[in-house]
């Protein structure tokens, strides 16, 4: 991987939320007010929890506790306008060819989205074209994009240039 954010440093993230937010349950009520010690503590910096609430927000795209249905994509000629968080995952390179490939019908809504879900999750910052093209292709030609069992159901396993 590159230089940037990786995937297991954000989970480590979620995980002391998680934790945190566990303990707060369970009675312990100062247990939000030391999250930023126990981040701080845990090596977590901006980037990685940066990442971290990217990987949260990827998530509200599901539905239902252990639910891989996702929220319903855009409609098909809507236009997809990319929040800032989502324009500094891709270089602009990247991102006009993802929009290019959806605006000549090489990709669904859907597949866009898959797209997008995985360069929140990868950990390199900016994706370039490189990574995206071999994304967007194993997404596109998939058979069944529905089977989460697939061949390609794990995009996050792809192998980056360093």
């Amino acid at each position: 991987m590159s230089d940037g954010v990786t995937y297991d440093a954000a989970l480590r993230v979620v995980r002391l939320l998680a934790d945190a937010l566990e303990r707060y349950v369970e009675g312990d009520d100062l247990s939000l007010e030391t999250l930023g010690e126990s981040l701080e503590h845990g090596g977590a910096g901006p980037d990685e929890i940066e990442a971290a609430v990217l990987l949260l927000r990827s998530l509200c795209g599901f539905v239902g506790a252990g639910s891989a249905q996702a929220l319903e994509a855009p409609a098909s000629d809507a236009n997809r306008v990319p929040s800032d968080e989502e324009r500094a995952l891709m270089s602009p390179d990247a991102w006009g060819f993802l929009l290019a490939l959806r605006g000549r019908g090489s990709l669904d809504a859907t597949q866009f989205e898959q797209v997008v879900d995985w360069a929140v999750g990868c950990g390199v910052r900016p994706v370039g074209v490189d990574e995206v093209r071999e994304v967007a292709t194993r997404i596109a030609l998939r058979l069944d994009s529905t089977d989460p069992a697939g061949e390609d159901a794990n995009l996050g396993a792809i192998e980056l240039p360093h």
